[in-house]
């Protein structure tokens, strides 16, 4: 695991695994987790938000799969629209495939996430009418 300190007052901690993502998180309460970060950076960046820390999930591989067995799917919460528009995905799950590909531009779609996408309040919450 890497702790970085980009400015005084925020840490990034980049855990390789679940329990260091735990760890971290209840290390420091206020913590946010971040994924691909497309809603949380734009507030970060402009002053609207300020966590105590971060906690970056991106090199966490459990989170970044899924698994499809006898018609039941699971998602992990760090899948990237891109990875759900494939065509192996979009063949078993093919309305949230439609769904990832509808998901803005290359690079949202690039490092947005089926979590983020899910946690946000935002109108462009494509999967939700999906999931």
């Amino acid at each position: 695991m890497t702790t970085h300190a980009p400015q005084a007052a925020q840490a990034v901690t980049l855990p390789t695994t679940l329990d260091e993502a735990v760890a971290a998180l209840t290390a420091v309460p206020a913590a946010v987790p971040v994924a691909g970060g497309t809603d949380l950076m734009a507030a970060v960046n402009s002053g609207q938000l300020r966590p105590a820390a971060l906690v970056g999930l991106g090199r966490i591989s459990e989170i970044r799969g899924w698994q499809y067995q006898d018609g039941h799917a699971l998602l992990g919460a760090g899948l990237t629209h891109a990875r759900m528009g494939r065509p192996d995905f979009a063949a078993l799950i093919p309305a949230l495939a439609a769904a990832a590909r509808a998901a803005g531009p290359p690079q949202i779609r690039n490092a947005g996430t089926l979590g983020g996408n899910s946690a946000s309040a935002s109108p462009t919450g494509d999967a939700q009418p999906v999931l």
